[in-house]
């Protein structure tokens, strides 16, 4: 490992660039100490992309796991069951009534397996499922129930279900959101994947034709989480100002012979800093 990185915890510091309280910090992972609140990386990748690193950052020798690899850990498998109620108070699916009728909707939950979670008030959970049916994550959003924006006031407001529950010693391995739908889906299928779950979700509804997935981060687009997907046909829809960087990747998966293309819808039409599929349609 290294001798420095990012810390895991939910501890957030002020960006020195933005301001905002959205701010990583590196950590000694000797000491476990922070380094200086102005080496990290701000969680605004899209709107900020604030990223200090720290110097002399070498590879260092940890004689516990030289041995052994973590293996990755999954949910129970009834956690699922256990949070699929109280839709009538999660502003996602208050959100969602907006737009789509009641069938529509309870359809959409039971294909990606929404949830509802009291950490918040509100808030709305996204499991995130193999293509094995393995409950690899839950992530936990708290959206507004008329805008459908994500609630960042007085600080963004997410988690994990394992640190909510919670699950001691949890080994975090995520996956495509979405991606345990994949084998309703025969190979060469046109698989589309976007970002934001909430964004998968809506236009799974508008495009039932399709199987929409999300990473649920710029970051989490890899080659990790496509595996799966090596005999389908993939198109990634990614955030406007992110083409570039998707772009890249799809060619370096290309070379490794996934059939993946990136769509520059985003970069070419009139949108707003940062806007996704759905804010190109009118949500």
């Amino acid at each position: 490992m290294y001798k420095y990185s990012l810390d895991k915890s939910s501890k957030k510091f002020r960006c020195p660039q933005c301001n905002k309280k959205t701010f990583v910090c590196y950590k000694d992972n000797e000491t476990d100490n922070y380094l200086n609140v102005s080496i990290g990386r701000c969680d605004r990748e899209s709107k900020c992309g604030f990223h200090s690193k720290p110097n002399g950052n070498k590879t260092i020798v940890n004689i516990h796991s030289i041995n052994s690899v973590a293996e990755p850990t999954c949910h129970n498998d009834d956690v699922i069951a256990y949070y699929s109620n109280n839709y009538c108070n999660n502003n996602f699916v208050k959100y969602l009534l907006q737009y789509f009728s009641s069938q529509q909707i309870a359809a959409a939950i039971k294909k990606y397996f929404v949830a509802t979670s009291n950490h918040w008030n509100g808030a709305t959970i996204f499991w995130q499922v193999d293509h094995n049916m393995n409950i690899m994550a839950g992530k936990v959003m708290l959206y507004d129930s008329q805008t459908g924006k994500r609630v960042k006031k007085p600080y963004p407001h997410i988690n994990w279900m394992h640190k909510v529950i919670p699950v001691n010693n949890f080994v975090l391995q995520q996956c495509l959101f979405g991606i345990h739908n994949l084998y309703d889906y025969e190979y060469g299928s046109t698989i589309c994947i976007v970002e934001s779950e909430k964004t998968a979700i809506i236009l799974s509804i508008l495009f039932p034709q399709y199987l929409w997935l999300a990473t649920g981060s710029k970051s989490n687009f890899k080659e990790a989480l496509l595996r799966p997907l090596r005999k389908y046909k993939v198109i990634v829809y990614p955030d406007n100002l992110e083409f570039s960087c998707w772009e890249k990747k799809s060619i370096e998966f290309r070379n490794k012979g996934y059939n993946i293309l990136c769509s520059a819808l985003l970069e070419s039409e009139d949108v707003s800093r940062g806007d996704d599929l759905i804010d190109l349609i009118g949500f």
